[in-house]
């Protein structure tokens, strides 16, 4: 019985080795979501090129027929309740509009008020440049800093950030930069428009520990981590069971052999067998050899030469090989 506890015990102790004491599992929440469109027109000169009209929306415009740029920004978004943070309590916007002017020798910022108009779910940033007073600008700063800037880029920058209160009284806050470039290239006498930074999604990842479970007989169940800590505990203590019961049985049998064998070493007689007179029976066990002795009474007789024990019963001898 211990060694059937022992082998049990050593079964579920790899067991458990082989299992993972945890497992981690991550969900991803979405916080928000903030989306950004930009609309643009130029009024030109009247030209048979454009079918002579005075506002057009093409990425790519004659400079000499420019005239004027409008610019729209649109700018939604979306705050997520389901998530660790809880619900939304309260949200905030600020926009901080800039202006970039970048030539291949100089760069620099300007301050710009274009018109915010606030909406459910949105705001609309609209604002407008003359050619001839950007033009004039940039002359200017170029006579200043003695260069020609044959071209340079006019960058509109919305900076959004929404700041964003929940329900557990944790406030963070979530930003977008929409941005449009206009680039002057009077060689070509081109004007050019790209926009990007037109989205932004903020999630979070949430890591959560299980721990895990065997299942025992009886339909019982225990954490991993426990299961090793009693299996390391119960293995060692039947283990040294097992290998005492092992060695007190192996010392018992051991003593039997030993008392069987004095105990017809007592009755035996030194003497000599003619084997073909009889018929023979090889007896392997000295404690059954000893048995049939005391059965029938009969004296044992030794043959020292041949290391043989003989119990003559009848016509048959009973033969003990000493080992």
């Amino acid at each position: 019985m211990s060694v059937i506890l022992f082998i049990t015990s050593v079964a579920y102790f790899a067991e458990s080795y082989m299992i993972q004491p945890y497992s981690v599992y991550k969900n991803s929440y979405k916080l928000a979501d903030i989306h950004a469109q930009i609309y643009y027109n130029t009024s030109v000169k009247p030209s048979l090129l454009y079918d002579y009209a005075t506002t057009i929306n093409y990425s790519t415009v004659y400079l000499s027929l420019a005239e004027r740029v409008d610019y729209v920004f649109k700018i939604s978004w979306l705050i997520y309740n389901s998530t660790n943070k809880g619900s939304v309590v309260n949200t905030k916007f600020t926009i901080e509009p800039r202006m970039t002017i970048t030539t291949p020798t100089w760069s620099k910022n300007f301050a710009i008020t274009p018109e915010v108009t606030e909406k459910e779910g949105f705001i609309i940033v609209r604002g407008f440049f003359n050619m001839s007073e950007l033009e004039e600008l940039v002359k200017t700063i170029d006579s200043e800093v003695k260069v020609s800037s044959w071209r340079f880029d006019l960058n509109v920058t919305i900076r959004f950030n929404i700041n964003v209160s929940y329900s557990s009284e944790v406030n963070t806050f979530y930003e977008l930069n929409p941005l449009i470039t206009m680039s002057f290239n009077n060689v070509y006498n081109l004007l050019t428009f790209t926009t990007s930074g037109l989205t932004a999604s903020y999630a979070e990842d949430v890591q959560e520990t299980v721990e895990n479970t065997m299942i025992l007989p009886l339909g019982f169940k225990t954490n991993v981590s426990n299961m090793r800590r009693i299996t390391i505990i119960s293995t060692l203590t039947l283990g040294v069971t097992s290998i005492g019961l092992i060695y007190l049985t192996m010392r018992a049998h051991r003593d039997l052999l030993l008392e069987s064998k004095r105990r017809f070493l007592k009755r035996v007689i030194r003497g000599r067998v003619d084997e073909h007179r009889f018929r023979t029976v090889v007896v392997e066990d000295p404690y059954d050899f000893e048995n049939i002795a005391r059965r029938y009474d009969a004296p044992i007789i030794y043959s020292e030469s041949e290391k043989k024990y003989y119990l003559i019963i009848g016509d048959i001898a009973y033969i003990y090989v000493e080992t």
